[in-house]
């Protein structure tokens, strides 16, 4: 006996929101229009696209934004034409897991970023400073035609069905303090004017996946900058998050431990640790070869960015951490470690080292190692398990800095082989 599946054409929009079609309002978005407040509309529209996958309303708002604000993602979509499209956001997180459960709003700032957007990222709060805030970036935002809102929102708070979902912000009209959402999911809700407070408190739902509020995203173009062409992470391809989260904690365990003595023992027993930490992690642009579509942008990046290339690959070579690794993506990913000031003894003295040679590159190598900071950063923050490091360096360093019985040096000085 056959079975037919439950299926929907749309859904019914509820009274908490206004259809961008209806006479209510096209009346609204008159108004806004002619108050100045509906610029950034035009941009959005002439990109406004369904995503592809349910869960890919992150990935399509982005490619929205990104063609919208004309970003040339200095790679081929389809030969010759260089265009965003979902498949080539990848940098963060894989689309396998994106298509299974979405992408949450640090890893959406991460996708921007690693885009030559300038994000930043402001969590719901139910405070009227916070309402206050909202209405007047979003005002900034649609007066413009250079800068997107985007909303990381709860559906179940306007009476929507679903949870979290994002969605870019066209317009505002000011009298009835409603906002104009550009809804990704076009198979689901079309474009609907929403009361703002009612969308502040969608903003404010936490996130099971981060623990924190869902929130707003303002974007704009950085000028002058590039995504990434020459070094990465490849955790997001063939290694699952808890390996990439192991690493993390076998390392921020190892910063807390005391350094040797002798200095240049301490140097080369920090490149080692890290090595056998990320070096299954580190990935170079030319190893790109997971299917045809990574394989053709490498051949581009070799193409059109070769100068930069060799630029950025010659520096990273340059410093006293590629002498140690045989591979300049993981001295690449040493660099570009957000060292937080203060976590350690250790820490302080790989950071200060970093640094100093950060001083010396080149904008293009600037460029890519702050991508790659950025990178690693979400990572850290959103792979599985959570990386939970006990920071109180006087408990810690009595369990994990045990001393050996001869030289007195840290015991876990055995577990890399110099």
């Amino acid at each position: 006996m056959s079975v037919t599946a439950k299926n929907f054409y749309r859904r019914p929009l509820p009274e908490t929101c206004v259809e961008f079609s209806s006479e209510l309002g096209k009346k609204l978005f008159t108004e806004a229009l002619l108050q100045g407040s509906a610029n950034i509309y035009f941009k959005l529209a002439s990109q406004f696209r369904t995503q592809d996958e349910p869960a890919y309303c992150g990935l399509s708002t982005l490619v929205m934004v990104l063609n919208a604000l004309e970003v040339d993602p200095e790679k081929v979509w389809k030969a010759p034409w260089r265009f965003y499209h979902e498949s080539m956001l990848d940098c963060c997180v894989p689309l396998e897991n994106i298509k299974k459960s979405g992408i949450n709003l640090q890893q959406f700032s991460c996708l921007a970023t690693c885009n030559r957007l300038r994000s930043s990222v402001s969590y719901g709060e139910t405070t009227p400073e916070f309402l206050k805030k909202f209405r007047a970036s979003l005002v900034n935002s649609v007066k413009s035609d250079d800068q997107v809102l985007v909303a990381s929102y709860d559906r179940s708070v306007l009476g929507q069905t679903g949870t979290g979902h994002f969605s870019p912000l066209a317009a505002y009209h000011a009298d009835s303090d409603q906002v104009l959402i550009m809804d990704v999911a076009r198979f689901k809700y079309p474009p609907h004017w929403v009361k703002l407070e009612t969308l502040q408190k969608a903003l404010c739902s936490v996130d099971i996946s981060t623990k924190k509020p869902r929130g707003f995203v303002e974007l704009e173009l950085r000028k002058g900058t590039r995504p990434l062409i020459m070094y990465g992470l490849k955790a997001y391809v063939n290694v699952n998050d808890s390996d990439f989260a192991t690493s993390v904690i076998s390392w921020n365990e190892f910063l807390l431990c005391d350094p040797l003595e002798n200095e240049e023992e301490e140097f080369q027993l920090c490149c080692r640790k890290f090595g056998q930490c990320f070096a299954p992690h580190a990935l170079c642009c030319t190893q790109k070869t997971f299917d045809a579509d990574q394989k053709n942008s490498c051949v581009e990046c070799s193409n059109e960015h070769s100068d930069a290339c060799k630029l950025i690959c010659a520096e990273i070579r340059r410093t006293r951490f590629a002498e140690v690794f045989s591979s300049s993506a993981v001295a690449a990913l040493l660099v570009a470690w957000p060292f937080k000031h203060g976590y350690s003894e250790r820490s302080d003295r790989i950071g200060d080292l970093t640094e100093k040679y950060k001083k010396e590159f080149s904008a293009e190598t600037i460029n890519e190692m702050d991508q790659l900071t950025t990178q690693i950063r979400t990572l850290i923050c959103c792979s599985k398990p959570p990386v939970i490091i006990n920071v109180n360096k006087t408990e810690t360093t009595n369990n994990k800095c045990s001393k050996n019985k001869i030289g007195e040096t840290c015991a876990c000085s055995n577990d890399v082989h110099l």
